[in-house]
């Protein structure tokens, strides 16, 4: 049995169409085969009730137990006005979204941003996203997000227990998934019209205030180098700004791989 109401979720505005799974291997590769179908209503949301095979940046894995939130939803970026200069910010508008989310859910919660693509809790990750655009279907991006919500993880393995949290464990108590998902759908919605309208930099304050990495010493794999430096935050194009030995260096996209 399900643990979402699919009609509410299927009714709500941002939607045009819901494909729901009890179980799936991963909601965004499912997501990038129904991209590749010319005729299909858009916004689309693949939601799991248990995602066996979720990924994450590289070729890392999104570790999912019951009680997790696990989503992936396929926009035509052209409605929302996110022309191709603006989708390397589209995971800082969406995890900014996220952050929004989880603080309407819990007031006054300890929850933050780590550039370019999570969102922590109490220090520790409570989400990841990951941003996909299938090359056949031009202007159509999945992105799948992996939300630890009910899923408490005293039965994670211990590398895990120490670097993640769920939002059950931080409030002592479960919480409505149905509502979650339906607070998320919102928030991304409004962060994502904003970013067609203006593009990144109104939202690039709020982004800042929240970021985890602000004077950190961290290293940033770039791809080709690997950079470590003293963070200095984000620029106002989405760009993590660090202060290296060797001077300033603004990074527009790669992966913190180490935080101090």
């Amino acid at each position: 049995m399900t643990q979402f109401d699919l009609a509410k979720i299927r009714n709500s505005p941002h939607l045009a169409a819901l494909e729901h799974h009890e179980q799936i291997g991963s909601t965004s590769d499912r997501a990038l085969e129904i991209a590749r179908q010319d005729d299909i209503a858009l916004p689309l949301l693949v939601l799991a009730d248990r995602q066996t095979g979720g990924r994450g940046r590289g070729s890392n894995q999104w570790w999912a137990a019951p009680g997790s939130l696990t989503f992936s939803l396929l926009i035509d970026a052209r409605q929302l006005g996110i022309a191709g200069e603006k989708w390397p910010v589209l995971s800082l508008s969406t995890g900014l979204a996220v952050c929004e989310a989880l603080e309407q859910i819990a007031p006054g919660g300890d929850f933050g941003v780590k550039w370019p693509n999570d969102v922590y809790c109490a220090g520790r990750k409570i989400c990841g996203i990951l941003i996909e655009s299938p090359s056949a279907a031009q202007g159509r991006i999945v992105i799948g997000i992996g939300l630890n919500v009910n899923n408490s993880l005293a039965a994670a393995p211990p590398e895990i227990q120490s670097a993640a949290i769920s939002l059950v464990d931080y409030l002592q108590r479960p919480l409505d998934m149905t509502g979650v998902q339906l607070c998320l759908l919102t928030t991304l919605q409004d962060r994502w019209q904003q970013l067609g309208r203006t593009g990144f930099p109104p939202q690039a304050p709020q982004f800042r205030r929240r970021c985890i990495l602000d004077g950190r010493t961290i290293q940033v794999s770039t791809g080709t180098r690997l950079l470590t430096g003293r963070c200095l935050g984000i620029d106002d194009s989405g760009s993590l700004v660090l202060q290296t030995e060797s001077g300033r260096e603004e990074v527009a996209s790669g992966s913190v791989v180490k935080m101090e």
